[in-house]
């Protein structure tokens, strides 16, 4: 729900691809959008959430930035490689078949932290993906579409810490701080 007042954030924690990765992101996003049809997200917007925060008092904004400040871990080669659309919410995303421990690894550092600043986290299993289409026609297909996109390599050094404000166009992204691998 919007804040009015503005006087809370709505946060979350990000990995945010360089131009190369983008740019072989927006081609999978063709070839999905070809198959399924859907709205593209915009190349700006595209990102893989690592923790979704949610809404944060402002006054507290300080102690994320320190967070993510605080948070190492060792760089790690991802590689999204499977197309994936879902009935439940007609999202289409690329996934990664395999998930690096360091990825996950850094994921379950940001729920800890997150908790001990006094965040209740979800405990599901985390899926690694970034969403390429909203209102995807996914009816008829499986939840897995498989290997249909060129594989995406990307290798991660950092992750951003990022503010989200809704607006009536859809989403705009400001990040608040990066946290770096050792």
């Amino acid at each position: 729900m919007p804040d009015p007042a503005g006087l809370s954030a709505r946060l979350f924690f990000a990995l945010w691809p360089d131009a190369a990765v983008r740019a072989q992101l927006l081609q999978a996003q063709q070839h999905l959008h070809a198959a399924f049809g859907g709205r593209r997200m915009a190349a700006d917007t595209l990102h893989l959430t690592l923790l979704f925060v949610g809404a944060c008092p402002r006054a507290r904004l300080d102690e994320w930035v320190k967070m993510a400040a605080e948070v190492r871990f060792k760089p790690f080669a991802l590689t999204l490689d499977r197309a994936e659309c879902w009935r439940h919410n007609h999202i289409a995303s690329l996934t990664a078949a395999s998930t690096p421990p360091a990825l996950a690894e850094l994921s379950g550092q940001l729920i800890l932290r997150a908790e001990a600043l006094g965040v209740a986290c979800e405990r599901r299993p985390f899926v690694p993906h970034v969403t390429l289409l909203r209102n995807a026609e996914c009816a008829g297909v499986t939840p897995v579409v498989g290997p249909v996109v060129e594989p995406v390599g990307w290798t991660v050094s950092g992750f951003s810490l990022v503010e989200s404000n809704l607006t009536p166009t859809g989403a705009r992204y400001q990040t608040l701080a990066y946290g770096s691998a050792e």
